[in-house]
């Protein structure tokens, strides 16, 4: 983490500096790759220049005009500041992330962009301006941030070179990352246009999101300095944050021994907000054959104050199975299930608040008296993981894989 250690649920001096701070906690260990563009040396250069991006965005976000208002979350407001809507604070919160995000977004972007275009050559990096297609003054812009961050610029009519006195030889791996995303974005596409068939035929807003898709895969392998993209860091990068590392190392190794099915999605989509989505799936054939899903998630999310959510179980069948089965449970996991659950409060959601129509809750016994279990909204998640609950994990997954046959193709997710 580049020197800063866990800093998971902790305040920060402004705005920026937090969301700085999860680029750099998510970011991978360095993996050069054999190459014949870069060699290793280039390879850490470069890694080393990203790592050097973060660390001065923290310390000065204002490089790049980002802002610096204190710190606050969409869960945390400030309880100084005066909202414009008390009740939807949290959007005040959002608005004011994603205009910082695209600030660093953009940066990155635009830098992607120069290794796509650029030629390498004695040890700078030159882009001729009419292939960047970008405004004068979203170049200018660039350039003065691209300055400030420590690269010497140089800009004429015909072209922009940049240079590094610090990182000299890091070009060819400027240049070896646009290769790679470039590869890994086009592979995606084919895969896209082989689902959906005819282009022409779909949506305008669906081809729009692909496109923009294609550019982020190229982004987050360049602001990652990923040179290897099959290298799956998500593991290594949520183990390292949370509370309890080689319980969370362990359960992970017994998971993929048990069959269950690993997936990690990265900058959640078009939300870079979400930077680490790490969930392993095993289905079951439930009651009536429906299918029930036990998911181990893991999600780093930018927006919350302490931001890693841990889910045990978050599929609606499975919660709606185990407090059907409730009685059935030991009184151990029926602790469990009902601190995460509770009873039907009458709020009246699941009925549209109809008072002809019934609530959808389960009725069960719990510590001798009945009582009505809600399943709406619910998830066994928590956001600070402790050996408790890590064992608690384990003996559900054990009741469940006791009771139910695992699905035919194990493998949906």
């Amino acid at each position: 983490m580049i020197g800063f250690g866990n800093r998971i649920g902790s305040d920060f001096d402004n705005v920026s500096q937090r969301l700085v701070y999860n680029y750099i906690a998510t970011q991978p260990d360095f993996r050069p790759v054999p190459s014949k563009i870069a060699s290793e040396h280039a390879q850490r250069q470069f890694y080393d220049f990203i790592a050097g991006v973060f660390t001065a965005l923290y310390h000065n976000p204002g490089l790049i005009g980002m802002t610096t208002e204190p710190d606050e979350t969409e869960d945390r407001p400030r309880p100084d500041r005066v909202y414009e809507d008390e009740s939807r604070k949290y959007l005040a919160a959002r608005k004011l992330r994603r205009q910082n995000e695209e600030k660093i977004e953009g940066l990155f972007d635009g830098m992607q962009r120069l290794a796509e275009l650029g030629t390498v050559g004695r040890g700078a990096l030159a882009v001729r301006r009419g292939a960047l297609g970008i405004q004068r003054r979203a170049l200018e812009t660039l350039v003065e941030n691209l300055t400030r961050l420590g690269l010497r610029c140089s800009m004429d009519d015909q072209a922009l070179c940049l240079c590094s006195d610090a990182y000299p030889e890091m070009w060819d791996a400027w240049k070896l990352l646009a290769t790679v995303g470039a590869a890994e974005a086009a592979a995606y596409d084919a895969r896209w246009r082989q689902e959906v068939g005819d282009e022409a035929r779909l949506p305008k807003w669906q081809v729009t999101t692909h496109r923009r898709y294609l550019g982020q895969i190229k982004n987050r392998i360049f602001k990652r300095a990923l040179f290897d993209p099959a290298y799956d860091f998500s593991v290594d990068v949520l183990c390292r944050l949370c509370d309890d590392p080689a319980g969370y190392r362990q359960l992970t190794d017994e998971l993929l021994a048990q069959g269950f099915v690993k997936r990690a999605g990265w900058d959640g989509g078009l939300d870079v907000t979400n930077f680490i989505d790490l969930v392993f799936t095993k289905t079951y054939v439930g009651p009536g054959g429906e299918p029930l899903k036990l998911q181990f998630r893991t999600r780093f999310e930018s927006r919350y104050y302490r931001q890693i959510l841990y889910t045990f179980v978050e599929d609606k069948v499975a919660v709606k199975t185990l407090l059907r089965e409730f009685g059935a449970l030991p009184e151990t996991l029926q602790d469990v299930v009902y601190g995460f659950t509770g009873e039907c409060r009458a709020c009246g959601f699941c009925n549209q608040t109809n008072r002809k129509l019934q609530y959808n809750n389960v009725p069960a016994v719990y510590r001798g008296r009945p009582v009505r279990l809600c399943y709406y909204f619910k998830r066994l998640g928590m956001r600070e993981l402790t050996r408790e609950r890590l064992d608690e994990a384990r003996a559900l997954y054990a009741w469940v894989d006791g009771r139910y046959e695992a699905a035919p193709s194990a493998a949906a997710a």
